[in-house]
């Protein structure tokens, strides 16, 4: 066992494969695509993972730099899950990707695929108010943007708010990978995978 990755040594959102991290504009690109995330939330030491769509704004005017910002229902996991983070101060992992082929190898420890992801570290906090108001209509104009408030759909009341939960992730490091390689490594010590396997 080494502690290469021991938090306290070495920051763990720098990718060990300097060859495939990315930068800031890199990361706000691919967040700017990708419709879907995960969340990871705990509760004691219970993980849970909560896959939703997201918004990622580059500045708001009530934290000051960037978010995310992502809902649930009222009440459940997640909710309670963030209520204990915010009392606790308890960081949450947020991850959004994109995949592309499967890379077949005659290596089994070579084996891959392709792929492009963006891990998110930050706190996380329930909205309320014109700030969860704020928070669902730029989460609805990034997912449907061409439904208009007001004109296809009714605006977001009072009423909505009561029902839902709308959260921001206040980003404190992000990074950003990629491998896109059209083949993954073959070793030259078994013989070469034939077309029909690559």
């Amino acid at each position: 066992m080494t502690d290469y990755y021991d938090p306290k040594t070495r920051n763990p959102a720098i990718s060990r494969r300097p060859g495939n991290r990315r930068s800031d504009d890199w990361i706000q690109a691919l967040l700017a695509r990708v419709h879907v995330c995960r969340v990871a939330t705990l509760w004691n030491d219970q993980p849970f993972i909560n896959p939703t769509t997201f918004v990622y704004r580059p500045q708001t005017s009530e934290h000051g730099t960037h978010d995310i910002v992502f809902h649930s229902n009222l009440a459940g996991r997640i909710r309670a899950n963030v209520e204990r983070a915010e009392q606790l101060g308890t960081p949450v992992c947020f991850e959004a990707s994109e995949f592309g082929r499967l890379l077949p190898s005659n290596d089994p420890l070579e084996l891959s695929m392709q792929y492009r992801s963006v891990i998110v570290f930050g706190t996380v906090s329930v909205l309320e108010g014109e700030a969860a108001r704020q928070g669902l209509t730029d989460l609805s104009a990034r997912m449907f943007p061409h439904l208009r408030p007001g004109i296809d759909m009714r605006p977001i009341g009072d009423d909505d708010l009561a029902r839902t939960s709308v959260y921001s992730v206040a980003i404190s490091s992000w990074s950003g990978k990629e491998n896109w390689e059209e083949a993954a490594i073959q070793s030259e010590d078994w013989p070469a995978l034939p077309p029909e396997l690559t």
